[in-house]
C-alpha cells in the first residue's frame, strides 16, 4: 500500500479537489434532477410528459438520467448540499483514478501515467459539477479497461452487456460507449501492417464471442422504463434538437482564442510531435479512438472531457522516460516516506471539502435566492417568464410555480419555446413574445438586455429584486395584444 503509485494517485485526487472546489454545487441542472428524483420516489411513476411548465405542459418527455438522479438525491437527503458535492467529487475522483490506471495499463510506467492524468485534470474541469454526465464518463472508463484489457490477455467482455444495462439508465452517453465498443471490435476484423500503423485480426472464436457480446449489449438496452424511446433518445437528440444546443455554451465549438482552447490544442499538438520522436506503432483501434476524441473536443467543449479519457492514457505511452539503470535501494526508508506522504495527502484532501456556508454562498451568487419568498407568492397569479438557467432552481425551490423554461433543453427546442426564449431574452421581439405567452411576470438577470427593455417601458414595473435578479409585473392597464395559444 505504501508505494509511490499510491502517493502519486492521492496527489492527483488532491489536485482535482483543489481545482474543483470553486465549482461548488450551483449547476443549473442539479435542481431539476433533484425534483425528478423526489417526484419518482414520491409517486413511484416515471414521467412521460412535462408537468412543471406552462409552455410545454403535457408534451412527451423522457427522463434519460433517472438512475443517476437517485444517486444525487440520496446524497442530498444524507448531507444536504455537502452530500451533493461529496457525491460529485467521489465520481470525479473515481474517473481520474480510472484514467490513471488506464494510463499505467498502456504505458506500464507510473510516472508517465501520473503526468498524463495530471493533464487530464485540466481537461476534466470543463464538466466538474454535480452532473449526471459524470456517471456516464465513469462507465466509459470501465468500458475502456475491459476493451484495452484484451491486449494484455484478459477477456472480460462478458461484463459489457451488464455495463450497458446500468449505463442506459444512467445517462445518454451510453451511445458513445456503444459506438466505441462496436468500432473496437470491428477493427479486429482486418489484418495489416502500414508502417507505424497495424491491425491484428481476431481469432474465429473471438469474433463469435464479440459478436455475441455486441448483440447481447444491444438487446439489453431495451431493459429500461421507456423501452425503445430511451434507446432512440441519443439519436433524436443529435438530429432533432440542434436548435437547443446552439444556445448552450458547453455545446459550442472549442474556442482557440481562449487560454483553455490553446492549452487543449497544445496537448494535441504535443501528442503529434511525440510521434516524430518515438518509434512506437499504433494499433488501428487507438488511432480510431484518438480521431474521435480530437474531433469531439474541437466540435463541442463538452467533449474535451471525453478526449481526456480517450487520449491521455494513449499519450502516457509516449511520455515514458528511458530507464535510468539506478537501483531502487533503501526500500524500507522509501516505504516510511510513502506512509508519511499518504497521511499528509489524505489530510490535505480532507481540507478541500467546503463547508456548507461556502456552498450556500455559491448558490446565492448564481441564483435568485433572496427573491424566492416573493417568487413563491406568484404561483397561480399569472404566467412567469424566467431565465433559462434559473428554471430548474425554481422547480426545486418553488414547485408550485409553473416556469417558462428550464435547462431540459430538448423538450423546449423541439416545441419552439427555446427559439422564442432566445429572441425575447436578447430583446428581439420581446413584447410580442411576452404577449404570445400571456406573460404577467418576468424574472430576469440584472443588467440583461430584456431587463433594460422592461425597465424603460411604462407598461411594466419592477416589483422585486435581489443581488442577482429583478422581477417585473405587467401593468393592469397594459393589455395583451395579439395573444394566441401557446404552441
Amino acid at each position: 500500500m505504501f508505494s509511490a503509485p499510491v502517493v502519486l494517485g492521492l496527489l492527483l485526487i488532491f489536485v482535482l479537489m483543489w481545482a474543483g472546489r470553486s465549482q461548488g454545487v450551483s449547476d443549473p441542472d442539479i435542481w431539476w434532477h433533484l425534483r425528478n428524483a423526489a417526484d419518482l420516489l414520491r409517486t413511484g411513476q416515471f414521467p412521460h410528459a412535462d408537468s412543471w411548465t406552462f409552455t410545454v405542459a403535457g408534451k412527451p418527455w423522457v427522463n434519460f438520467e433517472w438512475l443517476s438522479e437517485l444517486g444525487y438525491y440520496g446524497a442530498w437527503k444524507w448531507l444536504g448540499q455537502r452530500g451533493i458535492y461529496l457525491a460529485m467529487m467521489l465520481v470525479a475522483s473515481s474517473i481520474l483514478a480510472g484514467v490513471y490506471r488506464l494510463a499505467w495499463m498502456r504505458s506500464r510506467d507510473w510516472l508517465a501515467a501520473f503526468i498524463a492524468s495530471l493533464i487530464a485534470v485540466h481537461f476534466f474541469i470543463v464538466s466538474i459539477a454535480p452532473r449526471t454526465l459524470l456517471f456516464g464518463w465513469l462507465f466509459l472508463v470501465v468500458e475502456l479497461a475491459i476493451l484495452w484489457g484484451l491486449e494484455q490477455g484478459r477477456d472480460r467482455t462478458s461484463w459489457l452487456p451488464l455495463l450497458f444495462l446500468v449505463w442506459i439508465n444512467m445517462h445518454g452517453s451510453w451511445f458513445i460507449g456503444f459506438v466505441l465498443m462496436v468500432l473496437f471490435f470491428a477493427c479486429g476484423w482486418v489484418q495489416g501492417d502500414w508502417g507505424r500503423l497495424y491491425a491484428r485480426r481476431w481469432t474465429p472464436s473471438q469474433k463469435r464471442r464479440f459478436l455475441l457480446v455486441t448483440v447481447a449489449s444491444c438487446a439489453i438496452l431495451f431493459v429500461n422504463p421507456y423501452g425503445w424511446r430511451l434507446v432512440a433518445y441519443p439519436v433524436v437528440a443529435v438530429f432533432r434538437h440542434r436548435l437547443g444546443t446552439q444556445y448552450i455554451a458547453e455545446w459550442a465549438s472549442l474556442n482557440l482564442h481562449t487560454v483553455f482552447g490553446k492549452e487543449v490544442l497544445a496537448v494535441f499538438a504535443g501528442l503529434a510531435v511525440l510521434q516524430l520522436t518515438r518509434t512506437r506503432r499504433w494499433p488501428v483501434q487507438d488511432l480510431a479512438f484518438a480521431l474521435i476524441a480530437v474531433y469531439g473536443a474541437f466540435t463541442y467543449v463538452r467533449f474535451v472531457f471525453l478526449a481526456g479519457i480517450l487520449i491521455l492514457p494513449i499519450l502516457a505511452m509516449d511520455l515514458k522516460l528511458p530507464p535510468s539503470g539506478k537501483s531502487a535501494g533503501r526500500s524500507r526508508d522509501f516505504r516510511w516516506a510513502s506512509g508519511i506522504a499518504i497521511a499528509v495527502l489524505l489530510a490535505l484532501i480532507g481540507t478541500q471539502m467546503p463547508p456548507a456556508r461556502e456552498l450556500q454562498a455559491g448558490i446565492a451568487r448564481d441564483f435568485p435566492e433572496d427573491a424566492l419568498p416573493y417568487l413563491r407568492t406568484l404561483a397561480g397569479r399569472g404566467n412567469l417568464f424566467n431565465e433559462y438557467e434559473w428554471g430548474g432552481y425554481l422547480e426545486w425551490r418553488a414547485p408550485a410555480l409553473k416556469t417558462f423554461i428550464d435547462p431540459r433543453a430538448d423538450i423546449f427546442a423541439q416545441s419552439g419555446v427555446m427559439d422564442d426564449y432566445a429572441r425575447a431574452i436578447h430583446a428581439k421581439d420581446s413584447f410580442a413574445i411576452l404577449d404570445r405567452y400571456r406573460i404577467r411576470f418576468a424574472l430576469l438577470a440584472k443588467g440583461s438586455p430584456m431587463a433594460y427593455l422592461l425597465e424603460h417601458n411604462a407598461g411594466w414595473k419592477r416589483t422585486c429584486e435581489d443581488k442577482q435578479a429583478v422581477v417585473f409585473e405587467r401593468s393592469p392597464s397594459l393589455p395583451i395584444a395579439g395573444a394566441r395559444a401557446i404552441r
